[in-house]
Protein backbone atom coordinates (compact mmCIF):
# COMPACT_ATOMS: atom_id res chain seq x y z
CA UNK A 1 0.00 0.00 0.00
CA UNK A 2 1.34 2.86 -1.09
CA UNK A 3 0.88 6.49 0.66
CA UNK A 4 -0.75 9.51 -1.40
CA UNK A 5 0.76 12.97 -1.11
CA UNK A 6 -1.99 15.02 -0.05
CA UNK A 7 -2.43 18.18 -2.59
CA UNK A 8 -0.97 21.34 -1.62
CA UNK A 9 -3.57 23.59 0.20
CA UNK A 10 -3.90 27.42 0.37
CA UNK A 11 -4.57 29.61 3.63
CA UNK A 12 -6.63 32.24 2.81
CA UNK A 13 -6.35 35.27 5.44
CA UNK A 14 -9.45 37.50 5.59
CA UNK A 15 -8.70 40.70 7.30
CA UNK A 16 -11.88 43.25 8.46
CA UNK A 17 -11.04 46.47 8.57
CA UNK A 18 -7.73 48.87 8.69
CA UNK A 19 -4.87 48.63 9.70
CA UNK A 20 -4.40 51.49 11.92
CA UNK A 21 -7.58 49.75 13.80
CA UNK A 22 -5.37 46.66 13.93
CA UNK A 23 -2.68 48.71 15.65
CA UNK A 24 -4.84 50.51 17.63
CA UNK A 25 -6.85 47.23 19.27
CA UNK A 26 -3.31 45.48 19.61
CA UNK A 27 -1.52 48.18 21.26
CA UNK A 28 -4.03 50.69 23.15
CA UNK A 29 -6.48 48.21 23.96
CA UNK A 30 -6.54 47.14 27.54
CA UNK A 31 -7.20 43.39 28.09
CA UNK A 32 -6.06 42.68 31.25
CA UNK A 33 -4.27 44.12 34.38
CA UNK A 34 -0.94 43.44 35.48
CA UNK A 35 -0.68 40.27 38.46
CA UNK A 36 1.37 42.47 40.51
CA UNK A 37 0.60 46.10 40.57
CA UNK A 38 -2.26 46.45 38.30
CA UNK A 39 -1.63 48.70 35.12
CA UNK A 40 -3.72 48.19 32.45
CA UNK A 41 -1.59 46.02 29.24
CA UNK A 42 -2.50 45.95 25.92
CA UNK A 43 -2.84 42.47 24.05
CA UNK A 44 0.74 43.49 22.19
CA UNK A 45 2.01 43.62 26.25
CA UNK A 46 0.44 40.36 27.19
CA UNK A 47 2.21 39.37 23.77
CA UNK A 48 5.71 39.88 24.88
CA UNK A 49 5.20 39.85 29.02
CA UNK A 50 2.78 37.35 30.03
CA UNK A 51 0.63 38.63 33.06
CA UNK A 52 2.95 41.08 34.01
CA UNK A 53 3.38 44.47 33.02
CA UNK A 54 6.81 45.21 31.73
CA UNK A 55 8.37 46.93 34.73
CA UNK A 56 7.08 43.96 37.06
CA UNK A 57 8.18 41.37 34.48
CA UNK A 58 11.92 43.13 34.56
CA UNK A 59 11.75 42.92 38.36
CA UNK A 60 10.97 39.48 38.67
CA UNK A 61 12.96 37.68 35.78
CA UNK A 62 16.13 40.32 35.84
CA UNK A 63 16.07 42.25 39.31
CA UNK A 64 16.10 45.33 37.66
CA UNK A 65 14.18 48.64 38.58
Amino acid sequence: MGMKKNKKSKVEVIVTGNIFEVAYQTHHVVVRHCEYCGKPMSASDVNDYGSLCETCYMREYYEED
